[in-house]
């Protein structure tokens, strides 16, 4: 009969009963479900992390011997290869004590001065940028005239040269730096002995200037000091040449390879002209005719008299 409910219709009705409630209760729990959710993996976290600490200690034991592993391999690749060097370095030494006997005999035979231009001494500091200065590029150390410091002392770095005092103070001292805009090095090459001036240009690749254009400047030279300014003992080194165009060449340093924090400065005293006076120095009058390229009769210098300057036997 129409309007009798029947089985299909009953369980219709059912099904959207259910329905219906699924979708409230899934409605009212949507609000809290990032609390619940979060809670839930705070929980699960807490529960799992003793088992997986318990899980992780063989695998950190295994990375451990393989990293162990890997360094002896390591150390013993460079063990190797330091006795190799050893063993090369043990031939050069026996050759350079026999190239420095023989260079003893010759200067012994010419009577030349064996000594090195460069002091045994040196002077330790600790050596900070700076950054308000009135320079672009220097530093400043914790050693000044107390410590024996100078105007004009090298300042060196583990690598190579790294500028020159530049002021001495009683307890600090101002270093430029040799890529300074008024730095002015002179230079050489170890390979050639060719002379030029580093000149700074407040950058890590300070130019070489007055290059003669005989000069046997090339890519790769080692530049050092020459000690031709009498300003710095000569072979200190400086660093490596390197030609941006032909014959333009610049020099990169050794010393801005690494982050320098400490410097030792070599007492050097530079040397120095003494002062010449007028009584060392040759008269007008004094200098005869025999300089000129006529010659002077013996007449003539008889009837000469000299008169004795003040101040001369």
């Amino acid at each position: 009969m129409f309007g009798s409910p029947t089985d299909n219709t009953r369980a219709s009705t059912i099904a959207f009963i259910l329905a219906f409630i699924a979708s409230a209760i899934l409605f009212i729990s949507d609000r809290g479900s990032e609390r619940l959710l979060l809670r839930t993996q705070t929980n699960a976290e807490a529960v799992t992390s003793p088992g997986l600490a318990m899980l992780s200690k063989p695998l950190r034991g295994a990375e451990s011997l393989v990293a162990e592993f890997k360094d002896r391999s390591r150390a013993l690749e460079e063990n190797k290869s330091l006795r190799e060097e050893l063993y090369a370095l043990r031939e050069d030494k026996q050759r350079a004590e026999l190239i420095e006997m023989k260079l003893r005999r010759f200067e012994e035979i010419l009577g030349a001065d064996s000594g090195l231009d460069i002091p045994a001494q040196k002077i330790a500091a600790r050596a900070v940028s700076e950054i308000e200065g009135p320079f672009v590029r220097s530093a400043l150390i914790n050693a000044g005239r107390k410590q024996g410091l100078k105007k004009g002392h090298p300042v060196m770095t583990v690598e190579g040269l790294y500028g020159h005092i530049l002021r001495a103070g009683p307890k600090a001292s101002r270093v430029l730096l040799l890529g300074d805009l008024n730095s002015r090095i002179s230079v050489m090459s170890m390979r050639s002995s060719a002379r030029a001036i580093l000149s700074g240009d407040n950058s890590d690749l300070p130019r070489l200037a007055f290059v003669d254009d005989r000069a046997d400047w090339a890519d790769g030279d080692k530049v050092i000091t020459s000690g031709d300014d009498g300003v710095m003992p000569a072979g200190l080194p400086i660093g490596v040449v390197k030609e941006q165009a032909p014959r333009d060449f610049v020099v990169e340093l050794y010393s801005s390879q690494k982050n320098n924090d400490w410097v030792w400065v070599y007492p050097y005293e530079p040397i120095v002209l003494s002062e010449a006076t007028e009584d060392d120095l040759p008269d007008s009058d004094q200098v005869t005719a025999a300089d000129g390229p006529d010659e002077v009769q013996p007449e003539t210098l008889e009837s000469q008299t000299l008169v004795p300057q003040p101040g001369t036997p």
